[in-house]
């Protein structure tokens, strides 16, 4: 009698060891990243529209190609590596506009400068007429 309790007892919990590690082998195979890759799809998506390929071409491209890798990354199964690069994808996007947006920015502010030059010129010459 005694022999089976202890049978019984060592069996229990080799079995629990053996059920929390097929659990575990489950649960570490990592979660789709499509919400990374929508992120990250619609991120390199505003930058282009923005014009990102003039003012940051570099970024633009960068972000497409790991866009393009975490998509290939995902159809392997590969999860955790496609989600990762769908991140980068997205952070690159990001710069990609945020440089687009400050370039922009730039360019509006020359434009403002030359109009206020153009028209402190035409302020000075009102003022300061030639003398004939």
């Amino acid at each position: 009698m005694k022999i089976k309790s202890v049978l019984f007892g060592a069996s229990v919990p080799a079995a629990m060891l053996l059920t929390a590690i097929a659990l575990n082998g489950c649960t570490s195979v990592a979660p789709r990243p499509d919400d990374a890759l929508v992120r990250a799809k619609t991120a390199v998506d505003q930058a282009t529209t923005a014009g990102s390929s003039q003012y940051a071409p570099v970024d633009l491209n960068t972000a497409g190609a790991k866009l393009q890798s975490a998509n290939e990354e995902e159809a392997k199964g590969n999860y955790k590596q496609a989600k990762y690069l769908a991140e980068e994808s997205q952070v690159d996007a990001e710069l990609a506009l945020a440089k687009t947006q400050d370039a922009k920015a730039q360019e509006a502010a020359n434009q403002v400068r030359k109009g206020n030059q153009a028209l402190q010129n035409q302020v000075d010459q009102t003022n300061n007429p030639p003398l004939m």
